[in-house]
């Protein structure tokens, strides 16, 4: 237990801190992302539950998954077997034996530890299941039966079929309801054809484009404003409210009062929750109504002044003129919500990849070396100071800090792919996949994949030069999933990584952990594992100023 955990559980009478905390790696009910207030100085409390009501909450799930655990140990003691009941169950349950050539794992009967497990550390519940039963092997997601894979052939199959495979059914019930009936990951067929022609228009070259020079002197104010002052950086607090502001400011034109911002954390948890009569999804379920109300009017009040042409409503423009699947104009209210959704699913993913890119090239001073070395070379300072950047010199005078920002995302994963409901029994890389099951191409399993990604544990962004591996395609690279379900926004996500590091870099020349910061128990961070792992809130940074580049 860290410092600030007991502090959180014997003080309940403050408000609590707005930082994402550490939770041990053990079975948990889930890891969420619990923020309840974004200001330090916030004086109200956002939610009707204290930490230590959640760390009890936690409490009483780890004991609930322990005594299961525990009860079958002592029965097949008794009986003098060596065997897992639970796994012995669910294979009847599930009228495995039926079928021959199975992929190897483990499901259990209801998939409670496997899901546990997995939302304790995705990225090391891959890793060891990798290592124990190969690129492609059965497990539980969300309590459902599960075949994960990344190896070559499997998924060179998967794309065959994977258009005609349904989502909806693989996401839990509290996703579904809260994602809306306008969310993506929700969809298929022509419904899905037509909202992801939307996405072109928002997030294609044409977009970035016109997102560049705002994203520049966001970021030039983020970094020459608020990180030069204090001159210590939080990568995972700091980022993250970063990224929450600036997509509020591409998507929707302005940055929402601190309490309507502060909705999206309580949305992201009602979507994680474990079921509909949990708090976390009641709070859910209010925050995407307030946020919604709030879009909603915003969009109409652009609307009617005409103010749709104007730049900083790119976005509402595009989405003003949207079409369905049968030619019909997006509503108010799904404009609203597609609004809400687009924020949502990239500010955390854009934050996570900041954060650990910044740590990497700390730990690895001869990569940062290249990238500040290009960094300050590319541009100038009046360019800085006036943000006037383009997405064209974004990209071919930064090449190596791209790769740099890739091999991030290989090296620490963020997510793992987008899930799918098997709907008729197949072969799948040789093994039977019974129908029901849940199917998901996992990237981290790529990544591993020393074919591809020689030394797979080292940090190395040359091997992203096109020069270095031409082996590396989007079959073994996908870090935002792959199919018709993939993430939309990754390149948004990397250009915005881009001009961070760029104007980092421009005004710091390197950084250490802050071992004096009240809360810092180690050189190393602590991560939040779900729905995207991101570095602890209170990981710290010291930041040592460019003396060069006078402010």
């Amino acid at each position: 237990m860290t410092r600030g955990q007991r502090r959180e559980r014997t003080d309940t009478s403050q408000t609590p801190s707005p930082r994402l905390g550490h939770v041990p790696l053990e079975f948990t009910s889930r890891m969420r992302v619990s923020v309840y207030s974004t200001s330090v100085h916030s004086t109200s409390c956002l939610g009707a539950y204290t930490a230590a009501a959640r760390d009890a909450r936690r409490l009483r799930h780890r004991r609930l998954a322990t005594t299961v655990c525990r009860n079958k140990r002592e029965i097949s003691s008794k009986l003098n077997l060596d065997l897992d009941l639970g796994q012995v169950l669910g294979t009847v349950k599930r009228n495995e034996g039926l079928y021959d050539n199975l992929p190897p794992g483990k499901v259990g009967l209801f998939g409670l530890r496997e899901t546990f497990a997995y939302l304790n550390d995705p990225n090391k519940f891959i890793r060891t299941r990798v290592e124990k039963y190969g690129p492609v092997f059965k497990t539980a997601f969300f309590f459902k039966p599960a075949v994960v894979f990344g190896s070559p052939e499997a998924i060179r199959e998967f794309k065959d079929f994977e258009g005609d495979l349904p989502a909806d059914a693989a996401l839990p019930e509290t996703f579904r309801e809260l994602h809306t009936e306008y969310g993506a990951l929700r969809m298929s067929g022509e419904r899905h054809k037509a909202t992801r022609a939307n996405f072109g228009k928002v997030l294609g070259r044409s977009a970035l484009t016109h997102y560049t020079p705002i994203l520049a002197k966001l970021t030039r104010d983020f970094v020459k404003g608020e990180l030069l002052e204090k001159r210590t950086l939080q990568p995972g607090y700091d980022c993250r409210q970063f990224c929450l502001k600036a997509l509020f400011q591409l998507f929707l034109g302005t940055v929402p009062p601190q309490d309507i911002m502060e909705k999206m954390y309580f949305y992201n948890e009602g979507l994680l929750a474990l079921g509909k009569l949990s708090p976390e999804f009641t709070e859910g379920k209010k925050a995407l109504e307030d946020l919604q109300e709030f879009c909603l009017k915003h969009f109409r009040t652009v609307r009617a002044q005409g103010k749709l042409d104007d730049p900083e409503y790119f976005f509402l423009k595009q989405y003003s003129q949207a079409t369905d699947e049968n030619g019909d104009l997006f509503t108010d209210e799904r404009v609203a919500v597609t609004t809400i959704l687009m924020i949502w699913g990239a500010f955390i993913e854009a934050a996570a990849s900041m954060g650990h890119t910044t740590w990497l090239l700390m730990r690895n001073p001869d990569k940062a070396k290249k990238v500040r070395a290009e960094c300050r070379s590319s541009f100038s300072r009046e360019e800085l100071d006036s943000g006037k950047l383009t997405l064209d010199d974004v990209y071919t005078k930064l090449t190596f800090t791209e790769c740099a920002i890739k091999e991030a995302l290989r090296v620490m994963p963020q997510t793992a792919g987008g899930l799918r409901v098997n709907p008729e029994t197949r072969t799948l890389a040789g093994f039977t996949v019974p129908s029901g099951y849940v199917l998901t191409a996992d990237p981290r399993i790529a990544f591993l994949n020393p074919d591809f990604f020689p030394d797979p544990e080292d940090y190395r962004p040359e091997r992203f030069l096109p020069a270095e591996n031409p082996a590396i395609t989007p079959d073994n690279f996908f870090p935002g999933g792959m199919g018709q379900h993939k993430c939309p926004g990754i390149s948004l996500s990397n250009l915005m990584v881009s001009i961070y590091l760029l104007y980092l870099y421009s005004c710091f020349d390197k950084w250490e952990p802050d071992m004096s910061a009240e809360e810092m128990d180690s050189e190393d961070p602590q991560y939040i594992q779900v729905p995207i792992v991101i570095i602890d809130d209170r990981y710290q940074l010291k930041l040592e100023r460019n003396w060069q580049y006078e402010m």
